[in-house]
């Protein structure tokens, strides 16, 4: 089981699920290869900008930018949110624009290995949608719902 070096559980994963599952049962449901990138993703932005990188902030009622539950009624049905291989990244300092760049650069270059999924920035100027889908385009671009 891999856990991140840089974010808790509960940044991560819905609070029904942690509650119903416990947090040892939420880890195991996140996708390893997609918890690996959005590490290096924050660690690289860190050394380049000096800044983290939130996912859920529960002290502003954010609970669904990582794994949901499937009956979240945030975001489409079939999500790849609700299979853990997703998540909403809000840079801490605020440069969305840039972060979103920055992504897709480490995904055109391979340097992510399990993310390969944008969504497109112009649907999605307060976070940065990160995924893995079952594609070979790297990136895939898609529109929210």
């Amino acid at each position: 089981m891999y856990k991140t070096l840089h974010y808790t559980i509960h940044e991560l994963v819905h609070p029904y699920i942690i509650k119903k599952y416990g947090e040892v049962n939420s880890w195991l449901r996140l996708d390893e290869g997609v918890l690996r990138d959005i590490d290096l993703i924050r660690g690289l932005w860190f050394e380049k900008h000096g800044s983290g990188i939130y996912v859920n902030r529960l002290n502003l009622g954010l609970d669904s930018r990582g794994y949901r539950p499937p009956h979240d009624p945030d975001g489409a049905e079939i999500s790849v949110h609700k299979q853990g291989k997703a998540f909403d990244l809000e840079p801490v300092n605020g440069d969305c624009r840039g972060l979103y760049d920055f992504v897709y650069d480490l995904i055109k270059s391979g340097v992510l290995q399990s993310i390969n999924t944008l969504e497109d920035f112009r649907y999605t100027k307060t976070w940065v949608h990160v995924a893995n889908m079952n594609t070979t385009k790297r990136p895939l671009i898609v529109r929210p719902r």
